[in-house]
């Protein structure tokens, strides 16, 4: 897909050429303030010089289009640099303006924001959450699946925050679709994005506010975060990442939400995020006790790995390092002491952020490519002496050189398609509350609503059933019908992950 790039003609060549050498300078060197050297968790030094090479080679090894880094030491930021393209295909570079999705690093502001409204009496943590509503939660759309289960009434913000809500990452990964309640809240801990989407609801409605204008208030201006935020902002435009498949091929832009998404909405960069990471270590009196609020372990994780069959299999091995989860972050012990954790995946996105608190040493990567997790470990280790990173857990994938330089499959061919046929496809598919399809046929054609809500893309045939929008070619978008011939729903598909979405009735 093409990007509307503006440039600013307006300027004097000198100004351009001048502003082009010092972002070349700011990728190519420590912060302000900072030094040749950073500060590992075993109290040795790593060279400025040697940890670039190291990167670069890690990159190159593991196919990693681009990488942008920030670490901390003492408390504050000492080193920021970004690495590789921002679009391999246009070979434009990375800088540290440049804008990443922090796909679900997204959830851990979301948590601080939501100890702060606690800290100011706004929310009790753990009062259950449908007290704050003006009426039964089924009632309210996208949760009239829970009728007649009342157990969401024990649902509190602790919970929430904490994974342990009893409901699943997200309804559509579920075989029926739909939201449930699958173990009593409070019992376990199981990663849930439902559970962030309730409590962003229930918070909006609390502070008569929207998610973005909260966290502008009360984290991206007091943390000075301006390239931070839950929805786009179109001073973005001119230096924004792309998402890259693991074959290096840049998928579509990134994905300009107009509302946001506190489960995965946030956009920013590495030099950001560290400040917000700052913002926790350098917490005062009250606000201090709120931080240590959130990263005290609030249940301990006892299940081999995060995400698939794994998660309902009882294990002991990360019993070393007390694995758990705090109020927004992942936590456990180490030889260095005490460290928080998170994780950011989506499609062409993957990101990796630790910070030990008793050393004062955190690490911030974000990624726009496919590959990243399987090299994170190696560059985490050799970055800050990191070797107790829970990746195992996380479902991170062992470098595998064999998938590292694999030729891609071919992009698909469009087939004609009976426009009768097409015709029968139009309408609205709903995913979950806050995500669904929208389909339109004309001119012979179909088309679908872009995911920033702003733009149609021309669905192209490979079968009478299955679609894909060029440029986007790793996700096929297929038809299902009914016995009767009637189009019920469709499938997102990727990377063999399958995501049911339900036709309404009424566009039936």
């Amino acid at each position: 897909m093409k990007r509307n790039i503006r440039f600013a003609t307006a300027l004097p060549l000198i100004m351009l050429v001048l502003a082009a050498f010092a972002r070349a300078a700011l990728c190519t060197m420590p912060i302000a303030g900072g030094t040749a050297k950073v500060k590992t968790l075993d109290g040795k030094q790593v060279g400025i010089t040697e940890l670039e090479e190291l990167i670069n080679q890690t990159m190159q090894k593991g196919n990693v289009t681009g990488l942008s880094c920030a670490i901390i030491n003492d408390n504050k930021i000492v080193y920021r640099k970004s690495f590789g393209f921002k679009d391999k295909k246009a070979g434009t570079r990375n800088d540290q303006e440049t804008i990443f999705s922090a796909a679900s690093f997204s959830k851990p502001v979301f948590a601080y924001l939501v100890v702060v409204l606690a800290e100011e009496k706004r929310i009790d943590l753990d009062r259950p959450l449908h007290q704050y509503l003006d009426k039964p939660l089924p009632e309210y759309p996208g949760y009239a699946d829970l009728k007649g289960d009342d157990r969401y009434k024990q649902i509190t913000a602790r919970m929430v925050l904490s994974h342990t809500t009893g409901f699943p990452n997200w309804r559509f990964l579920t075989r029926d679709g739909k939201l449930s309640i699958m173990f009593p809240p409070g019992a376990r801990h199981s990663y849930s994005g439902e559970g962030i989407a309730l409590l962003q609801m229930v918070i909006e409605k609390i502070t008569g506010k929207d998610l973005e204008t909260l966290a502008r208030e009360k984290i991206f201006q007091p943390l000075k975060m301006s390239r931070s935020s839950y929805v786009w902002q179109s001073a973005y435009e001119s230096n924004v990442a792309s998402p890259h498949d693991e074959f290096g091929r840049p998928r579509g832009e990134q994905i300009k939400r107009n509302k946001p998404d506190a489960a995965g909405s946030m956009v920013t960069t590495a030099g950001d995020y560290a400040r917000f990471l700052v913002g926790l270590l350098n917490a005062k009196g009250t606000r201090k006790a709120s931080v240590d609020e959130m990263l005290q372990p609030q249940v301990r994780i006892t299940y081999r790995i995060m995400f698939g069959p794994g998660a309902l299999q009882e294990t002991n091995e990360n019993e070393a390092i007390r694995l758990a989860w705090g109020l927004g972050w992942g936590r456990f012990d180490a030889p260095h002491g005490r460290a928080f954790f998170h994780t950011g995946h989506s499609f062409g996105w993957q990101n990796y952020t630790v910070t030990y608190v008793d050393k004062s040493i955190g690490i911030v990567l974000l990624s726009n490519s496919d590959n990243f997790e399987s090299v994170a470990r190696e560059i985490v280790a050799r970055a800050i002496g990191d070797n107790f990173s829970p990746f195992g857990w996380l479902g991170y994938p062992p470098f595998d050189s064999s998938r590292a330089r694999r030729t891609p499959p071919p992009d698909p061919v469009a087939i004609t398609v009976d426009p009768a046929i097409l015709a029968t496809y139009a309408g609205t598919y709903d995913m979950m509350p806050t995500a669904m399809f929208h389909v339109k046929f004309g001119g012979d054609s179909l088309s679908i609503l872009d995911r920033d809500g702003k733009r149609w893309d021309r669905l192209h045939a490979e079968s009478e059933t299955r679609f894909f929008v060029k440029g986007e070619e790793d996700y096929r978008f297929e038809f299902i019908r009914n016995d009767g011939g009637g189009v019920t729903g469709l499938r997102l598909e990727w990377q063999g992950m399958r995501f049911p979405a339900a036709k309404r009735v009424d566009s039936q």
